[in-house]
């Protein structure tokens, strides 16, 4: 720490008003200070103009510096997000089959995104036996039957049409569709539609669920640019394995 010439480590009222007289040119070197000083201006009974100008300009130099102070974290959770989804990205591109994506979207979306519940349901037949049988077990592709699948569809109606990412608390139908017999324990949940590709008319083959213990994690006000990305990167993924 900088110490200034002439002062002891505790010093009195005295000591920095002959400090200060000493050294006239101090605020000039250390003009920041001004913005915290609060100088009176003798103007009798009434408040000064000056005084309160310079009170709003400080309280809106504490909401600058808050509002700087937020957009700098902001930038630093998006950095962190985009070298998170370069990993899953990367993950996902060394996968060998069906069930090595679906095993390195579950563990990314719970180690790297914090995911309590994560659920991929497909509308879509895969080309080959899979490789591994827990796969049906923990990610479950939707059952083809009419009533099943029709109920399905039902349920995500909306999302599936829209084909963007949608956060918030889920319909007691889509969150047993979902995540089964944990279905209760989910407070919000970001839905992810999957689909062969960006185009606005393309039918959606699946959704990605990330589901969250806490009510706040997803809500609709939230961005979903990380999420969009999110799911285009798995749509790729997986239409080659699938019968679309």
């Amino acid at each position: 720490m900088k110490t200034l010439p002439g002062l002891s480590d505790e010093f009195s009222e005295k000591e920095i008003s002959e400090y200060l007289r000493a050294h006239p040119d101090f605020f000039l070197t250390h003009t920041h200070l001004l913005a915290e000083l609060t100088v009176p201006h003798d103007s009798g009974d009434s408040v000064s103009l000056i005084e309160r100008q310079v009170a709003v300009l400080r309280d809106q130099n504490r909401q600058l510096r808050h509002d700087l102070a937020e957009l700098v974290q902001i930038a630093r959770d998006n950095d962190r997000l985009t070298e998170r989804l370069q990993r899953f990205t990367l993950a996902l591109m060394e996968a060998e089959s069906l069930s090595d994506i679906f095993f390195i979207v579950h563990d990314a979306l719970r180690n790297d995104f914090n995911a309590d519940l994560i659920a991929v349901r497909l509308f879509a037949s895969p080309r080959a036996p899979l490789d591994d049988s827990n796969v049906l077990l923990t990610f479950a592709f939707a059952e083809h039957s009419a009533v099943t699948l029709a109920a399905a569809l039902s349920a995500f109606k909306k999302i599936l049409e829209a084909g963007k990412p949608v956060c918030g608390k889920l319909t007691p139908a889509q969150a047993h569709y979902l995540f089964q017999e944990r279905a209760e324990e989910i407070a919000s949940t970001a839905l992810i539609p999957l689909r062969k590709s960006s185009a606005a008319d393309e039918e959606c083959f699946g959704i990605l669920a990330i589901g969250s213990f806490n009510a706040e994690r997803f809500h609709p006000a939230m961005g979903t640019l990380f999420l969009s990305s999110m799911g285009t990167i798995v749509s790729r993924v997986l239409t080659p394995y699938l019968e679309l």
